[in-house]
């Protein structure tokens, strides 16, 4: 909350009180005009935040006040009745935006006809805290701006969690009602649970392991230990003196053990399907896209069973790389989470993408259960996989105390309710759909609209069936990465997750790049839950060089207003000049290891050639036609198992050299755009490099053969050596 500004009152400033209803309106009126003439004064140094509502205050009136006259002062002080209070003879009142709270308490105590007037003193809940000894250092759940475990690192922004704290306490007495009865089932798939362990044991119900084909899913071995974590996260039972505590601390946790691959997966969910689960949690996934995973997951979705998937940890933006799976599918009861860190951000490590990714949620650094009855303490484990638990626990608060929604609503009311982020230069909800999961504005968020943008299908990857997904499509067919010095309009759909909303209403802005959005406000229309609609924004891109992104903003309204919302989108604007060179920085943030470049070739090249030069490790895939979908762990150590160097677009070409020296050639190149999306594969900070795309003429027509072989759909590389053995393709997503 921001300190309030204070009117100072002059103490020169003297006056006897009026006599007369009328006469004291209008004298009021005009000590008011005279007040509001003098210059305000902010308050000195680092105020402490007001404990009252802005904009507001309550005025009681004395027995028998005249009425009128009571009127005729606040309609001469522009204020308005907001509600009225005690029988009538208080009201809560609005001030006009050009005066405060304490200036106008001062005008109002001084008038005989008011008993009192005070400001609309805010209330704070008492947050519902566990006994778990542990409990102070998951951040997570209540952050305090509790020390990093790393020396050295960034405390933590107090404020950026889940309020869970809140939730937990549906009174603010300090006593925890709100968590969990044990009527609701959450199964989650994963490699083995400790099913003694002291934090977890209670909640554990029968599973299955679909990887050794009995009924007991725990651990192989101790290194089997991501199941047990990704299980106190989710549900460690609270408040037992004992550990940790989980998002929700009464559940009935179903165990399902996995190999990590499509159909012993297939067969878990199957499993949850028909055994009572409400609620199933992914924290896994893999580049390759499973028409049996698809199918199974919307089959989940046809029972009314929401789906909560990892994004995963290539931190990478999959409105553009789109190969993290099944996190990535489009399907109505998936919810896609990102990890965040202490400080309220997207985790340096994590997916995100503002129309693929759906939430976000605390995954750095977390302290939760691990096999042999103990704890992953300082340092903590991090990733996704415990960003998707999180936000599945709070799915099943959810359930367990507003009996009756649906799984739309589910959905929705986690998107809607949460939060921007605390980080004015990074918010979260730059880089999701919704923002930063808060556990206690999901529980009580009025029914209302859901407006998201909802990502299009601009082609497909050689295989009808995977789709190729952008956020908004445009004109020129870039795919998203646009041309300077160019004209060309955006078509952007709505969809609408939740209420029904009228006349709907979107503008369009846009920062960086150069770009002008030259379009007024478009209309969507009226939306049922779950229906969509389009509309289409002229843009003007400046003439310049070297690659920027640009972040769009649409402000949607609608219902006369009463509902409004800001979603975003990002798109890139780069542009290759046929043989020159481009100079350009990469690694300039957290989230700047992927750039994509546009290059169209001449009708009839006989060849086409790209080349890099850089001090550090810089790769690239070249692709015709639409970007690359790619799935890469950069930084990966040699011999990671988890490694993967991914990339899905048939005629793909790909220079991965140990070096920043990188050289693609394609005979006979179609003519039309190509893509070259430059990969910052040992994340270095700021790093230059040079990236020149020649096509040299010839009389050939269109082809695609390249002396770097093409790469074939759903083919893995290992990460460091591109020669190595293919990595898994169904993994964890850990950091």
């Amino acid at each position: 909350m921001r300190a309030a500004a204070v009117i100072a009152m002059p103490r020169l400033l003297t006056f006897r009180r009026p006599r007369s209803g009328w006469t004291r309106a209008r004298t009021w009126a005009c000590m008011l005009s005279l007040l509001w003439a003098m210059p305000s004064l902010a308050a000195n140094g680092s105020a402490p935040a007001a404990d009252f509502r802005s904009g507001e205050l309550i005025v009681r009136y004395v027995d028998g006040a005249d009425a009128v006259a009571a009127k005729a002062l606040r309609t001469n002080l522009g204020m308005s009745t907001r509600r009225r209070l005690l029988d009538g003879q208080a009201e809560l009142l609005t001030l006009p935006s050009i005066t405060d709270v304490p200036s106008a308490l001062s005008l109002l105590r001084a008038d005989p006809a008011v008993r009192y007037a005070e400001p609309n003193y805010l209330r704070r809940p008492m947050a519902a805290i566990p006994n778990d000894p542990l409990f102070d250092q998951q951040w997570g759940l209540l952050n305090t701006g509790q020390a990093n475990f790393v020396a050295g690192g960034p405390a933590g922004t107090p404020g950026g969690d889940l309020q869970l704290t809140q939730a937990w306490d549906s009174t603010g007495t300090g006593v925890p009602d709100r968590t969990g009865t044990g009527k609701i089932t959450v199964a989650i798939v994963d490699d083995g649970f400790e099913l003694t362990h002291p934090d977890l044991a209670a909640n554990f119900i029968a599973g299955y392991d679909f990887q050794n084909n009995d009924a007991d899913p725990s651990p192989d071995s101790s290194s089997d230990s991501h199941g047990t974590s990704v299980a106190g996260a989710l549900g460690a039972i609270g408040n037992n003196g004992v550990g940790v505590a989980g998002a929700i601390w009464n559940v009935r946790l179903m165990p399902l053990k996995f190999g990590f691959d499509a159909a012993s997966e297939v067969d878990a969910l199957e499993y949850a399907r028909l055994h009572g689960a409400q609620i199933v949690n992914a924290s896994f996934g893999g580049p390759s896209y499973s028409q049996a995973e698809h199918d199974e997951i919307e089959k989940l979705g046809q029972a009314g069973i929401l789906f909560v998937a990892a994004a995963g940890n290539e931190d990478s933006n999959t409105d553009f790389a789109g190969a993290f799976y099944p996190a990535n599918y489009r399907l109505p009861n998936i919810l896609a989470v990102a990890a965040t860190n202490r400080q309220d951000d997207i985790a340096s490590f994590s997916c995100f993408g503002p129309t693929t990714v759906d939430v976000a949620a605390p995954g750095l650094q977390i302290v939760t259960t691990t096999v042999g009855g103990a704890y992953t303490t300082s340092p903590g484990i991090s990733g996704t996989s415990f960003a998707a638990p999180y936000t599945a626990g709070i799915a099943a608060l959810l359930l367990d105390y507003l009996p009756g929604i649906d799984l739309a609503e589910l959905r929705a009311r986690l998107i809607a309710s949460a939060d921007v982020g605390l980080d004015p230069n990074a918010p979260v909800s730059l880089r999701v759909a919704g923002g930063r999961v808060n556990a206690a504005h999901a529980l009580s968020i009025a029914a209302q609209p859901a407006l998201v943008i909802a990502p299009i299908v601009s082609g497909s990857y050689g295989n009808p069936s995977v789709p190729i997904y952008r956020p908004v499509t445009a004109a020129d067919g870039n795919s998203g990465v646009l041309t300077p010095g160019t004209h060309t309009s955006l078509h952007v759909v709505v969809q609408n997750l939740w209420q029904s909303a009228s006349g709907i209403s979107g503008t369009l802005t846009a920062r960086g790049g150069g770009v002008t959005v030259t379009s007024s406000a478009q209309t969507f229309g009226n939306l049922d839950q779950g229906q969509q609609a389009a509309a289409d924004f002229a843009i003007e891109v400046a003439p310049g060089s070297g690659h920027q992104y640009v972040v769009f903003s649409l402000a949607l309204s609608a219902d006369g207003g009463a509902y409004s919302v800001t979603r975003h989108f990002t798109l890139a604007v780069a542009a290759l000049d046929n043989g020159v060179a481009a100079s350009q920085t990469i690694g300039t943030d957290l989230y700047d290891d992927f750039q994509t470049w546009v290059f169209q070739v001449p009708p009839n090249s006989a060849a086409l050639d790209v080349i890099t030069t850089a001090a550090s490790d810089i790769d690239i895939l070249v692709s015709q036609g639409a970007p690359a979908q790619y799935d890469i762990t950069l930084a990966a150590a040699s011999g990671a198992k988890d490694a993967v160097y991914f990339a899905s677009v048939p005629d793909a070409q790909r220079g991965t050299a140990k070096d920043g020296n990188e050289h693609v050639h394609i005979d006979h190149p179609a003519a039309g755009p190509v893509f070259v999306t430059v990969v910052n594969f040992d994340r270095a900070v700021n790093a230059s490099y040079t990236l020149t795309a020649t096509a040299t003429p010839g009389s050939g027509g269109g082809g695609g053969g390249g002396s770097i072989a093409p790469l074939v759909l759903l083919v893995l590389f290992g990460a460091v050596s591109w020669r190595a053995g293919v990595a898994r393709t169904m993994r964890r997503a850990r950091d």
